[in-house]
């Protein structure tokens, strides 16, 4: 398939940022990018290598931050290198932008997936694992899959609750597409963003 999407990645220089950072690191991606939010598949990923702290997760020299944008505006959104942003009152700073490009892999994994609104309570594996079914039949997929830790983000609009998932057993061609267009809802924060999962790695997750 035609690459449309693909993955810009910063070093995230700071000192933290809060722990439920989903909604003030999108306003702040969203005020430079306001496209964004439009684009299909598109969006912010969850912030990788960093650690648990008081309120917050602290950043180091391997915090990375990663947008899924369009292929088209590659240029534009490399141009956010050595930008600062205010993520909940946190000051960050965005190191030299590199690209990743969307390639297949047998293992695909998502720390967040979501099929749901935002609610006063979370939503339990059961619910999930319902959603998840009907949304692979909408989209003629049959993966075999993997449902891992619940996972919630307290947002302005309300509690957003969903799994970690990992996803195996997909022809190429759907693989592909799938990361392209990613699954459930809440690109913009985080959700629903695959990746190739590597076997034994050990990485800092929210």
């Amino acid at each position: 398939m035609t690459a449309h999407n693909i993955d810009v990645q910063f070093p995230l220089r700071g000192q933290s940022v809060p722990v439920d950072y989903a909604d003030a690191l999108w306003l702040a991606v969203r005020e430079r990018l306001p496209w964004l939010m439009d684009e299909e598949g598109c969006g912010v990923h969850p912030l990788a290598w960093v650690s648990p702290g008081e309120g917050v997760w602290y950043l180091s020299g391997r915090s990375r931050l990663t947008l899924r944008v369009p292929v088209a505006r590659l240029e534009e959104v490399i141009s956010l290198a050595g930008s600062q942003f205010v993520v909940g009152g946190h000051g960050v700073t965005l190191g030299a932008a590199k690209t990743k490009p969307l390639v297949y892999a047998p293992v695909l994994y998502a720390r967040f997936v979501t099929f749901f609104a935002p609610s006063p309570s979370p939503v339990g594996e059961e619910a999930f694992l319902e959603a998840l079914a009907e949304e692979l039949a909408r989209l003629s997929l049959a993966p075999k899959f993997i449902c891992g830790r619940a996972q919630r983000m307290q947002t302005g609009e309300g509690l957003i609750s969903g799994f970690s998932l990992m996803l195996y057993d997909l022809p190429e061609t759907a693989n592909l597409a799938l990361q392209h267009h990613g699954l459930g809802q809440q690109r913009h924060r985080g959700c629903g963003i695959f990746v190739p999962h590597k076997p034994g790695s050990i990485v800092s997750e929210p």
